[in-house]
């Protein structure tokens, strides 16, 4: 029994550590440039690659290749974006590759690996901003999560569980 668990920590020890999608981790990046750094002092950033992340907003496609406008979002130790109301603002990176927008339609997670070029004027529903715009050397499209509901209750065969005949045909 005590062999067990030091085999279980172990195997958490090795395998427990989070990495960056295979994509990401060939381009060479800063991983805590903060947003609000980059907007306050564009000069110091520009050419530097960072890597950042968010929820598409927008996603257009043109001659020269594919424009999203992403809300930015923290990301978590293996480049995930975290489902967060924290938001510091929006950016735009700007990928030379032809994404279709049906894929990477709006809502989906996207982290990215790219150079700072410039602070873009735009509009926010009317509104004027300012975003930071990156110039896409990788991109990681995040898998949808499927949440999956599990309804457990007390069975009269505890050691061996409940028999499938029972999950499928039960006395409800």
């Amino acid at each position: 029994m005590r062999y067990r668990w030091i085999l279980l920590c172990f195997f958490a020890i090795i395998f427990g550590c989070a990495t960056l999608p295979k994509p990401l981790q060939e381009t060479p990046a800063l991983r805590d440039v903060p947003f609000k750094a980059v907007k306050d002092n564009p000069n110091k950033y520009y050419d530097v690659s960072l890597l950042w992340g968010g929820r598409i907003i927008n996603c257009t496609n043109t001659e020269e290749g594919t424009i999203f406008e992403i809300l930015h979002l923290p990301l978590q130790k293996d480049g995930h974006p975290t489902e967060t109301d924290a938001s510091e603002g929006r950016f735009i990176v700007k990928s030379r590759n032809f994404l279709d927008c049906e894929v990477y339609s709006k809502g989906r997670y996207l982290t990215v690996v790219g150079k700072f070029k410039e602070m873009k004027e735009g509009k926010i529903n009317g509104m004027s901003y300012s975003f930071p715009l990156i110039e896409a050397q990788a991109t990681y499209l995040w898998k949808k999560k499927v949440y999956y509901y599990y309804y457990w209750r007390p069975s009269i065969w505890l050691w061996y569980g409940t028999p499938r005949w029972w999950i499928e045909y039960g006395p409800w």
